[in-house]
């Protein structure tokens, strides 16, 4: 059974999720070079998590994913811990970002034009020396 992870009232501020997984590692007595062979990671990742350092890290799956695995490893409740996150971070969905396609456009139409006109002559000096 998983043990809760945030123990507060109302008025107390909520823990970061790099504090909890930093506490609940010292209690179970593992160094971050422990935790981090156990989770085929790299410590340096381990270290990012416990501080707070989320942009190193990747994308939100990312982020995710290393507080679900590391969670785990600790016996701790990963829904409640990304939970946390998201209102740390105030996590969203990653958008698609799409490129800006209005300048590519212009100078597609202005690449067809030249074609067009350069055709037109080579068609049109082609039945010239022909007739």
């Amino acid at each position: 059974m998983k043990e809760s992870t945030i123990n507060l009232t109302s008025n107390e501020q909520l823990p970061s999720v790099g504090t909890l997984l930093k506490e609940a590692r010292i209690k179970s007595k593992l160094t971050i070079e422990q935790v981090a062979t156990k989770l085929f990671s790299d410590p340096d990742i381990v270290e990012d998590l416990e501080n707070d350092i989320f942009k190193k890290l990747g994308g939100n799956v990312y982020i995710k994913g290393y507080i679900r695995n590391y969670s785990k490893l600790l016996g701790l409740d990963s829904a409640e811990l990304i939970d946390l996150l998201a209102n740390q971070l105030e996590l969203e969905e990653e958008k698609i970002v799409l490129p800006k396609i209005t300048e590519h456009l212009v100078a597609l139409r202005i690449i067809a034009i030249v074609s067009l006109i350069l055709l037109s002559v080579t068609v049109a000096g082609m039945y010239v020396s022909h007739n």
